[in-house]
């Protein structure tokens, strides 16, 4: 990383992305064993848990995730190093974080100079979106770092036309679509500047051609997979709405896109003067953003060679910003997932970054203070942190009961009364994380249809990742329970206990008493916001199978 940036062994490093690393390392630090796992990250750790090898999980992923292979392979290698703890899972993911903060110092210095640079890296570490995911167990930390190392050696590749730059720019283009199925915007945007802005050597296009050919022969073995799992999410079934209208957020607003990357306001909700402040704000980079392309282009026109580089650059930002937004956008994924999963375009955020440097030395180069410009940044970035130190610091374990469910597992291990118990997570992302965290010696499973489109349900358990099965019943909780035929593998239990964020079963106890099941509503202790229902087989009804 050192060489890749410039930064010889015998000199100290930039006293500016001393501060972005550092910055970068303590907002991540608190939180990678504050909280318990979410089912994302239980998801993380379910991969590993149930591969022994490459080929193996390959293959898992293949059948049940939603994701390519490369950063299950990563963590498996990581894992087997350091282990399995929350800690150890969070701590792969701010790895990633620190080195793509480094490489946008990096690429920021190259484009222009180094304040810009500094100022870009800080204004990453400083990303509440950024910092949310930076302690996340999740690929979305190491995509961000392939797309700005594919962004700088596309960089070099078409200042120098190095074969060594654009090899470098294939092979990370590659990684990045085995990593995320979303870094195909983010290759869109770097194949159009490629073209814009190729070389002026013969052998320029002829690169570009090779490494373009070479990035769609690597992937083709993985292109079943894909079309396996678009076709699974978005096909429709008998009368049921299709999944991507039915999950098509009605306030879903593209402004939020950029919104989100500043101040991150969809998880903790922003009032009216947050969002006027946010709009301001947003406003003003826009404006300066504006006032330093104008500037480059006008001196461009009046030949200045030097400037002719800057405003290159500058169009690359521009590229890097707008274009995969656009692509996600227009893509089924804005549909099939809520503006939660803007996340999928995490890599933009260090053009926002690079904006946002740019913008702020534009302005301050035309208006004049009566005071000096360091202490407008210093109040400036003093009254940032001060607005998002809730969101830096807050547990999430407080409010999302997806992080509540090791609180509820222990509840239920007190509780046993012996006999065959199963627990039923009332969905199946519910069954995922009662699996990671129940420690007793009961059964955990989830009713789910036993194809699409079935009325008979059955007991899915074990911790592999939902089919599709399970996540279309999980994308349709609507369907009453009521319209099911219960599994006849029900008579094998004594108890059952259901787990739910909802006091609504959507009729499955109703579905239960008429089978001859008797309810119990167990209340949890405060402040858990998790429904736990206990459900007894009546006496006499109790029709145990041969053998169990």
């Amino acid at each position: 990383m050192l060489k890749l940036l410039r930064f010889p062994m015998t000199k100290k490093l930039p006293m500016g992305l001393i501060a972005a690393l550092a910055v970068t390392f303590l907002l991540g630090l608190p939180h990678l064993r504050s909280e318990p796992l979410w089912f994302d990250e239980v998801l993380s750790w379910s991969v590993y848990r149930h591969s022994e090898n490459p080929v193996e999980m390959t293959a898992y992923l293949a059948q049940y995730e939603n994701h390519p292979p490369l950063y299950y392979l990563m963590m498996a290698g990581w894992v087997r190093a350091v282990g399995d703890s929350a800690f150890a899972l969070r701590g792969f993911s701010l790895l990633f974080a620190l080195l793509s903060v480094g490489l946008l110092y990096g690429l920021a210095r190259e484009w222009f100079d180094r304040k810009t640079a500094s100022v870009a890296a800080m204004a990453m570490a400083l990303s509440p979106f950024f910092v949310e995911f930076s302690r996340e167990a999740r690929p979305y930390m190491l995509l961000t770092a392939i797309a700005i190392g594919g962004w700088f050696a596309l960089s070099r590749w078409q200042t120098t036309g190095s074969r060594a730059a654009i090899t470098g720019f294939t092979i990370l283009a590659v990684a990045g679509l085995y990593t995320h199925y979303a870094y195909w915007f983010v290759l869109g945007s770097q194949v159009l500047a490629a073209m814009v802005f190729v070389p002026r050597a013969k052998k320029g296009r002829t690169q570009l051609s090779v490494a373009l050919g070479g990035i769609v022969a690597a992937y083709l073995p993985w292109v079943p997979v894909l079309a396996k799992n678009l076709f699974a999410q978005y096909r429709t079934v008998g009368d049921l709405t299709p999944l991507s209208a039915l999950t098509q957020p009605e306030n879903f607003l593209p402004l939020d896109v950029v919104m989100n990357f500043l101040f991150f306001p969809g998880k903790w909700p922003v009032d009216a003067f947050g969002r006027l402040l946010q709009g301001s704000t947003l406003l003003l980079l826009v404006v300066g953003a504006g006032f330093a392309a104008v500037t480059a282009f006008a001196r461009v026109r009046q030949g200045n060679t030097s400037a002719a580089y800057r405003w290159q650059r500058l169009v690359l930002v521009g590229m890097w910003v707008v274009a995969p937004l656009l692509l996600f956008l227009v893509s089924p994924m804005s549909g099939r997932y809520s503006w939660y999963y803007q996340r999928h375009v995490l890599f933009v955020l260090p053009a926002v970054a690079i904006a946002i440097a740019l913008a702020g030395q534009e302005l301050f180069a035309r208006v004049r203070l009566g005071f000096p410009h360091l202490a407008v940044v210093a109040v400036a970035v003093c009254a940032y942190v001060l607005m998002n130190g809730p969101q830096y610091f807050t547990n999430d374990a407080t409010w999302d009961p997806q992080h509540q469910f090791p609180a509820v597992a222990r509840v239920i291990e007190g509780q046993e009364r012996g006999g065959r118990e199963l627990i039923v997570g009332f969905w199946p992302n519910y069954r995922i994380l009662l699996d990671y965290y129940y420690r007793g010696g009961q059964t955990v499973g989830s009713l789910v249809p036993e194809t699409i489109g079935s009325r008979q349900l059955t007991i899915a358990s074990g911790s592999p990742r939902q089919t599709p099965v399970e996540g279309y019943l999980l994308t349709h909780p609507h369907i009453p329970y009521r319209d099911y035929r219960l599994p006849p593998d029900l008579s094998r239990y004594d108890r059952l206990w259901v787990v739910s964020v909802t006091p609504s079963l959507f009729d499955l106890d109703v579905a239960l008493i008429a089978d001859g099941w008797t309810p119990t509503y167990v209340p949890l202790p405060q402040p858990l916001k998790i429904f736990l229902f206990r459900f007894d087989r009546l006496a006499g009804l109790c029709r145990p199978m041969a053998g169990s």
